[in-house]
């Protein structure tokens, strides 16, 4: 029923609907009946990101907080619930993260908070991952006559670029520039590096080190240690030698006392991205799998295997 600019009709007609379409098998051409326009938007050219404190968002803002470029140089931290937040009251989540940014890292750093809140998981229940690349940017265009840049953090590196429809963010580069309009321009940030090389930069950064946030329990002042995201970046990071440089954020001393298990979470699951690059860290950096984590691995491999054998 709202207008769309042409020049938006014209990159999601001509390139996003039949690529998308055409790459992946569930998703087929479809048509966009809407009236058509020119008219231009005022626009008061804030550079933005999304923000949640994970590694990802932190490098963007490290290497934008002083951009050379005013054009390029971060104004404001964006924080939305269009589906990334896991909570059962995504509401007052998103409330305490707004809090939460404003009184810490965007006071220090001199920036703006804006927080978004929608009940689009609520009437549309997916697989977020497969619509990240689509739902943050539809929250920055309802909100373009503010917002002239908008640094989308990369979550993957840009060689890994594949169409995935299970984790939009491997494509994200397509859709991306496709949303651009006259008022909003999209840049994805961070892809040029890998997540290992992120953390090396970030360990001498001193915001990182005192407000990291890669948990994905966005309630906590603190990361758990334990989910996925943390357990993996205590990994990280003890391979390159930085767990002391996040003492303030990490409860370092638990990840010491239980080594041996977060070694084998990790290496159990080091054929996921995330976990193998972990792997790779500890070679390249010569820091050895202790003796009885290799020896429980081949033994839980060995169970999995009987278990699996006696079930077929």
């Amino acid at each position: 029923e709202a207008p769309i600019t042409k020049r938006l009709y014209y990159q999601l007609t001509t390139y996003l609907i039949p690529t998308m379409a055409s790459a992946m098998e569930i998703y087929h051409p479809i048509r966009i009946h809407a009236s058509l326009t020119d008219a231009p938007l005022p626009c008061q050219k804030a550079v933005a990101t999304g923000w949640t404190g994970g590694v990802d968002c932190m490098y963007t803002l490290m290497n934008h907080i002083r951009a050379e470029e005013p054009s390029r140089r971060l104004t404001h931290l964006l924080i939305a619930n269009v589906g990334t937040l896991e909570s059962d009251h995504n509401t007052e989540l998103l409330q305490h993260m707004v809090q939460k940014t404003k009184d810490g890292i965007a006071a220090e750093a001199d920036l703006k908070v804006v927080g978004i809140d929608s009940n689009l998981q609520l009437l549309q229940s997916e697989n977020y991952l497969a619509v990240a690349a689509f739902r943050l940017p539809a929250a920055v265009l309802a909100m373009q006559k503010l917002f002239g840049v908008f640094l989308n953090s990369a979550g993957y590196e840009f060689p890994r670029f594949s169409f995935n429809q299970e984790n939009s963010e491997y494509y994200e580069l397509l859709p991306l520039s496709c949303f651009e309009t006259d008022c909003t321009v999209f840049y994805s940030t961070g892809g040029q590096t890998s997540r290992i090389k992120k953390l090396e930069e970030l360990a001498r950064f001193p915001y990182a080190r005192r407000y990291l946030h890669p948990c994905i329990y966005q309630h906590h002042d603190y990361n758990c240690g334990s989910c996925g995201k943390c357990v993996r970046t205590l990994g990280a990071l003890y391979a390159i030698g930085e767990l002391e440089s996040f003492k303030d954020v990490f409860r370092i001393e638990e990840f010491y006392q239980n080594k041996a298990e977060y070694l084998l979470d990790i290496l159990s699951k080091g054929n996921r991205q995330h976990y193998g690059e972990v792997l790779d860290a500890m070679k390249q950096y010569g820091v050895e799998m202790p003796p009885d984590v290799l020896r429980l691995y081949r033994i839980r491999r060995a169970a999995m295997a009987a278990v699996k054998k006696h079930l077929e």
